[in-house]
């Protein structure tokens, strides 16, 4: 068999003169079961159970919050501790965890703060705190008294109920101050109701230049009854003292930052709303008459009448949040997601905006969720009293219990002042013309063994840091076996995925180069794209959540559910019988697959069956399983064979692949073979060139002033033997054949030859230059002008005739080569 290389071009330069030639293993894992929401009622349950959020034991963030355990006015202490891994927290992403925690169940009159240690709330900027919150008591039905999200222009000690409330009577002795901290309903930052005779300023008692938004888990609307046979409406020694806050109305529409309308009734249930603690428009003194015994002046022990204050309160924003310890209420016993949303003023109004939205995120994967729960009410800085050009506020939570107690938990997937963050994850199934389509909930159920992608994005949105060492801890859902992977980063840099380190459901990821985490900027962001095949075993997955966690906040990312059908097409190829390894162009033979395909319905027709071949991602003709011209035998009703023409073949690894449908639209797994095509080649590596030369009246030979590297490369996969022979017309300035010819000629001397002769012309006549072989069809490529140096190989000859120009020509290659 003869092969002709194409021409290649030689040029030579006088007195410069140059010469260019041319230029699976299988992971399962385990999916979550939602079929009912877990319920945590003791402390140490729902901490084990804490969702994933800023670690605030870490290095970063271990000063981030103060816990002031002297608040003025009491000797009582601050209940508010933060709990980490070592307490029992809950970490599901195995990575470090915190929860704060400002009371906990069965301690009465109990009270807790915590606040950032700097001014971390930016009002001047937007800002967003995300956090999950546990509020449920040991009693269902019993539940108090809850706990608040305040914003202050103040220090580490505020706390409600130390400030001073009024004076004394001769006749009957007045509180003069709230002798303890705010604990009942004032949560620690309302103001403190002194149960007193006379009329009050609770905004007085209130944490100063605030904002807050309360999570009350305790109904206040307590007013005594009409005593039996007295005109007076209250017995004021009956042990229940007026506890009324939420005898109040609320408000949900504004107009220039106040509330409009009529404003609706509190309901009974838990609820979410928000106010101003130190704004006596807040509070509204309800004065009501009563009897009480007491000593008169003359020592008398009798019953008065008195005027006795309660207290209302406004609530702005109001979310109704269900009955107490009732599945889907505030008080359910399980974690609850919110987000703050904070909109700084624009032009010139001076008032800001904040979005409160509850229930956000899936209580059970932690992926984000449609949620209607929300209110947005206005927020009037001149409430902070800021001075200058000071525009940002601490802030921190507030809580306290009073005869009923709860667990009020806290955890912080986004801290306000930090980086703003948001992820994605889509699974993607691989359609027969080689693209993928995104599974979502109108899609069918997956054929097993249908390979499939899952994309999962990830970046910073915004605030005011960026998200620092980001790493991804991905649940993996169990159907499906994971084939590879990469990490793409901002930078344009990509990774593989180290799927060694998968273990059930979780697969850790570093993000970052050299087992660092990965920091964002600005609104960059990373992408982590895995492959896989989907188990042919019938299942229902529930959606999975996905977590990528940086040291300042976490975002979550829900992959959705899916459902597997076990496929009732199968294949296989018999790789002995096939003929898969063939020489390419004339003389070598056509390529064969022989194969099964299987029915699990014995009873279909093999007319029901089309096979689909596909080469190199190009479709071929399909044929039906009972047509003879592919009917195998030797393999029973399922045996087919296809043959791919060797003429459609490329040079070296062919893919084939086949996938079989019924005619109700059934598929089978797609299977798919190696085809690989020998060939022989010559190809080159770097330029040709030689050194210079002046022209002086004598014939001259020019060497090689650099390596030439001018390889065959033999791929035929049977035993064969080559030579190579080049041959050449001769070269012409400016490669024109019509131009003057080149006194001169290429030469070629065997590496081999120690004879005087300086080589041998190369001329229109094939001249041997190398050759070689194969003993067994094992591929190989051989560096022809490895050995050749300087008084061999392929050398220039000028004559002493040569005139100066630029001179060209062309080097026709050929193979003789014989294969077995």
């Amino acid at each position: 068999m003869r092969i002709r290389k194409k021409i290649e071009k030689v040029a030579a330069m006088l007195a410069m003169a140059g010469l260019g030639l041319w230029s699976l293993g299988a992971v399962t894992a385990q999916a979550a079961d939602a079929t009912e929401l877990p319920k945590y009622q003791t402390n140490a349950a729902a901490l084990k159970a804490a969702p994933q959020g800023v670690d605030l034991t870490s290095d970063e963030y271990s000063t981030y919050f103060t816990i002031n355990k002297s608040i003025k006015g009491t000797d009582s202490t601050n209940s508010a501790v933060l709990k980490g891994t070592d307490d029992g927290v809950g970490s599901p992403s195995g990575k470090g965890n915190s929860v704060i925690q400002i009371t906990s169940s069965s301690q009465q009159n109990k009270w807790g703060s915590i606040w950032s240690t700097d001014d971390k709330f930016n009002l001047s900027q937007p800002e967003t705190a995300s956090m999950w919150v546990f509020l449920s008591g040991p009693t269902k039905g019993s539940v108090g008294d809850g706990m608040a999200f305040v914003l202050q222009n103040g220090k580490t000690d505020a706390f409600s109920g130390t400030t001073t409330l009024g004076a004394t009577s001769d006749l009957i002795p007045k509180k003069t101050t709230v002798d303890v901290p705010g604990v009942g309903e004032s949560m620690g930052v309302w103001g403190a109701d002194p149960q007193e005779y006379t009329s009050h300023d609770l905004a007085g008692s209130a944490i100063q230049n605030s904002w807050a938004l309360e999570f009350d888990t305790h109904e206040n609307s307590y007013i005594p009854p009409l005593p039996a046979g007295l005109i007076y409406n209250w017995d004021l020694d009956d042990k229940y003292n007026p506890s009324s806050f939420d005898a109040g109305k609320y408000y949900n529409t504004f107009k220039d930052g106040k509330p409009t309308g009529s404003g609706g009734t509190i309901s009974t249930d838990n609820h979410i709303a928000s106010n101003y603690p130190g704004s006596p428009d807040t509070y509204t003194p309800v004065a009501e008459k009563g009897m009480k015994t007491t000593w008169d002046p003359f020592n008398v022990y009798r019953k008065y009448s008195y005027s006795y204050y309660y207290y209302k309160m406004t609530h702005l924003g109001y979310l109704d949040e269900g009955a107490t310890g009732q599945d889907g209420s505030m008080t359910d016993y399980r974690w609850h997601h919110i987000t703050l949303d904070y909109t700084p003023p624009t032009g010139s109004d001076t008032n800001g905006q904040m979005t409160y939205t509850f229930n956000d995120k899936d209580p059970v994967t932690g992926a984000p969720q449609a949620s209607s729960d929300s209110q947005t009410v206005p927020i009037d800085l001149s409430a902070f009293k800021l001075t200058g050009d000071d525009t940002s506020v601490r802030w921190g939570f507030t809580g306290s219990t009073g005869e009923a107690t709860a667990n009020n938990l806290v955890v912080f997937d986004q801290l306000p002042g930090e980086a703003e963050t948001a992820a994605t994850a889509t699974l993607s199934q691989k359609n027969d013309d080689g693209t993928f389509s995104t599974v979502d909930s109108n899609t069918a159920a997956l054929t097993g063994g249908t390979t499939v992608k899952l994309e999962y994005d990830f970046k910073r949105t915004g605030g005011l840091e960026d998200w620092n060492d980001i790493n991804a801890e991905l649940t993996i859902p169990k159907s499906i076996s994971l084939t590879s992977g990469t990490i793409s980063r901002p930078d344009g840099s990509n990774d593989a995925v180290d799927l060694s380190r998968q273990s059930g459901t979780n697969l850790p990821i570093t993000l970052g180069r050299d087992g660092n985490g990965l920091t964002l900027s600005g609104s960059r962001g990373g992408k982590v794209t895995l492959y896989g095949t989907v188990g042919d075993t019938t299942a229902t997955e529930d959606s999975t959540t996905s977590y990528f966690q940086g040291s300042n906040a976490t975002s979550a990312a829900k992959l959705t559910g899916f459902s597997v059908k076990q496929a009732t097409l199968s294949m296989d190829i018999d790789d002995t019988a096939s003929t898969l390894k063939v020489n390419l162009g004339s003389g070598g033979s056509d390529a064969k697959v022989i194969g099964v395909v299987v029915a699990t319905d014995k009873t279909l027709p093999r007319s029901d069956i089309t096979v689909y071949p596909t080469l190199n991602g190009k479709e071929l003709a399909s044929f039906k399983a009972d047509d003879e011209a592919h009917i195998q035998p030797g393999y029973g009703t399922d045996g087919f064979n296809y043959t791919i023409p060797n003429d459609k073949l490329k040079k070296g690894a062919n893919t084939i692949s086949f996938r079989a449908e019924t005619a109700s639209g059934d598929k089978s797994v797609p299977i798919s073979r190696e085809i690989t095509a020998g060939a022989l080649e010559l190809r080159s590596t770097g330029d040709l060139s030689y050194g210079s030369s002046m022209l002086n009246g004598a014939g001259t030979i020019l060497e090689r002033d650099n390596a030439w590297s001018l390889y065959v490369d033999d791929s035929l996969v049977t035993k064969n033997t080559w030579e190579l022979d080049a041959a050449t017309t001769g070269m012409y300035r400016d490669g024109t054949p019509t131009n003057p010819k080149l006194d001169g000629a290429l030469i070629f001397k065997d590496s081999q030859d120690n004879s005087s002769n300086p080589g041998v012309e190369l001329s229109t006549v094939p001249l041997k230059i190398a050759s070689g072989g194969t003993e067994d069809g094992t591929s190989q490529s051989t560096n022809i002008a490895a050995d050749w140096t300087d008084g061999n190989g392929i050398r220039l000859k000028i004559n002493a005739g040569a005139t100066e120009g630029t001179y060209s020509g062309e080097i026709t290659w050929t193979f003789v080569n014989s294969a077995s």
